[in-house]
């Protein structure tokens, strides 16, 4: 029979283990060079976590007086009121932020996100989150969410499994779903192809949550003698420390890889005997173990919105104060006046003060509800209008003329569509940008432009496709295979290309692949067309904070001015021509023309700009189009 659950003395050393979690996840956050694998940080706070529910649902069930209905209305009570009182008037402060702070583009990301975090259900929007131009996760004030996402989910699992089944069973069953879990994860990480989505699902997380479940329930360590606690908290420590510095960003994790921090975890815990417990519960480790969930809370918006106001994802000494400090003063204030008194209600009295954390809740979720009428989805990013500028100002194609980017569902043929002179254009969205480009030119100078892009991506053969984000990578191969079979059409037509070379370039062996492309079809018809100026900083956000008085330069960034010299020199030993459309003079003041914006973001035009841009370029477009009259 097993061995009853002893009421635990309060574990110092626990809060310890979180504030070295904590911690470790902040200074991954802060700078991944610093503590690579810093991210188990997350996966160490499960197993406390699933060690400490899983410990006080079998105390409840123990208890002469156990009821299920009883139990289960505390549980969640108490679940409730130490997760969400905090977690909302987080969401709360930095809705307000980023509805001042934010471009409208980059605001629609935001509060799509909102209303996923607001129901606990964000783990699943940043699954599946992405596309070429949503802002970087580094700037998704919301993101750490899916971990308390996948908690609160874990939540609705956990009581059926302690207290429906018994403990006997619960000890076997509980070893047989790490196992499984673990492996299903393993295999979509190496064999499916979906690591984003398998980082955040809840299925691999669970084990590291049952890993502490079947450590309170088993009462491991609790025969332990003092040496043995020894040497397992020694092991713990060394498992979780070569996962902190052995993994970094690109490891296949969870799946295999979580189990040394887990296991880690778990030996420490279970070594509540080592003398070595006593520098997890020093003072000063037991207050940040405290501090941890709103330290948590808070650490990553702030990190976030200064990313986004810098454009860097560095932080200067400035902006490393404005970090450290900020964090620990909204972490302070969310333990002290939020998340403590809503812990210290006892349940008798928790109604009528939960009055105020009940109205705060509830009027995120009626205005997320009310305002997500009029939000725009976040896949319809590059044709999202601003209230503040015209539509034309943030987008480079009309929503209602649907392009070929990524498919070839759109309308893929623009200018003067009675031509018979018709030239290839392909690429990236730099290419994709040029729609309007070539709508203008073709009608203008009589000749229509099929137009084949996709993001990320040069759709020529051999293109490394395995460097691009999971949801770019078959859209890249359908435009890749419909670029062969339109080449294979018409050999002998024009073909352009445009591209973000200071991107393209930083894989290796693209030159090599272009330049094989390039020899390998009729270079005297190829003409491939300069990038754009590039910038450090996103020209639409500065003006947004310019309107707040928050003042700020655009950089340029002499990167795409680097890659613009190797492609050209590539391009011209190939035979091919090259057209340093960047040299025209509409981009002397840019970003801006004659006080008008002509960028959308850091490397993109807006239509504003492309269509100025097609009128500057209209001479080197007639030139190229004098090598195929007809």
């Amino acid at each position: 029979m097993m061995r009853t659950v002893d009421h635990a003395r309060y574990r110092l050393d626990i809060q310890g283990l979180r504030a070295l979690a904590v911690l470790a996840v902040m200074l991954f956050h802060y700078d991944p060079a610093l503590l690579p694998g810093g991210y188990v940080g997350v996966d160490i706070f499960l197993v406390i976590s699933g060690f400490l529910i899983t410990q006080q649902l079998f105390l409840k069930k123990q208890a002469a007086d156990y009821a299920v209905t009883v139990c289960l209305r505390r549980f969640y009570i108490s679940r409730l009121r130490r997760i969400v009182p905090a977690y909302f008037f987080m969401l709360l402060l930095v809705w307000g932020v980023a509805k001042l702070l934010f471009t409208d583009d980059d605001y629609a990301y935001f509060f799509a996100s909102l209303k996923s975090t607001a129901i606990f259900t964000s783990n699943q929007y940043f699954a599946h989150f992405g596309n070429y131009f949503a802002p970087g996760l580094a700037e998704q004030p919301l993101l750490h969410t899916w971990s308390l996402a996948v908690e609160m989910q874990f939540y609705l699992l956990l009581p059926a499994l302690v207290l429906m089944l018994s403990g006997t069973w619960v000890k076997r069953v509980i070893p047989i779903l790490i196992l499984v879990l673990v492996l299903v994860a393993e295999w979509q990480l190496r064999l499916g192809g979906h690591r984003q989505e398998t980082y955040y699902a809840l299925y691999s997380r669970i084990p590291e949550f049952l890993v502490g479940s079947w450590l309170a329930i088993s009462v491991v360590g609790r025969d332990w003698s003092q040496r043995c606690a020894d040497g397992a908290i020694l092991v713990g420590l060394v498992l979780i420390a070569s996962s902190l510095f052995g993994l970094n960003s690109a490891s296949s994790f969870p799946g295999l890889l979580s189990l040394p921090p887990v296991i880690g975890a778990a030996l420490i815990i279970a070594a509540s005997r080592s003398r070595l417990s006593v520098a997890l519960a020093h003072p000063v480790m037991v207050w940040i173990g405290f501090l941890s969930y709103s330290l948590y809370l808070w650490h990553w918006p702030i990190l976030a919105c200064i990313r986004y106001y810098t454009g860097s994802q560095s932080l200067g000494l400035q902006a490393t104060l404005v970090f450290g400090f900020g964090t620990l003063l909204l972490a302070c204030l969310s333990f002290y006046l939020v998340e403590e008194p809503a812990r210290k209600l006892r349940l008798n009295v928790l109604r009528p003060y939960l009055t105020v954390p009940s109205t705060l809740a509830g009027a995120l979720l009626a205005g997320v509800g009310l305002l997500g009428l009029y939000q725009v989805a976040p896949a319809a990013k590059a044709y999202i209008a601003s209230a503040g500028l015209g539509s034309e100002y943030t987008r480079y194609a009309d929503p209602a003329d649907l392009i070929c980017h990524g498919s070839d569902t759109g309308h893929c043929v623009k200018g003067d569509l009675t031509s018979e002179l018709e030239v290839l254009v392909i690429g990236d969205s730099h290419a994709a940008m040029l729609n309007d480009f070539f709508a203008e030119l073709g009608k203008e100078q009589h000749f229509k432009a099929r137009v084949l892009t996709a993001s990320s991506c040069i759709p020529i053969p051999d293109f490394n496709i395995s460097k691009l984000p999971e949801w770019s990578q078959a859209q890249c191969l359908d435009q890749i295979q419909r670029v062969q079979t339109e080449l294979e059409r018409d050999r002998g037509r024009v073909l352009v290309l445009a591209g973000m070379w200071s991107y393209q370039l930083q894989d290796s062996g693209f030159a090599a692949n272009l330049e094989a492309f390039l020899k390998a079809h009729r270079p005297d018809r190829i003409y491939v067309l300069s990038q754009v100026p590039l910038w450090l900083k996103n020209p639409m956000r500065i003006q947004r904070f310019a309107s707040l008085g928050l003042t700020s330069r655009v950089p340029v960034d002499p990167a795409y001015r680097r890659a613009n010299d190797e492609i050209s020199r590539l391009v011209k030993s190939s035979g091919a021509h090259f057209l340093a459309l960047d040299q025209l003079p509409i981009f002397s003041q840019a970003p801006w023309l004659a006080e008008n914006l002509i960028y959308m973001d850091e490397s993109h035009l807006n239509q504003v700009g492309v269509r100025a841009y097609a009128q500057a370029a209209q001479m080197q477009i007639r030139a190229l189009l004098s090598h195929d009259a007809p």
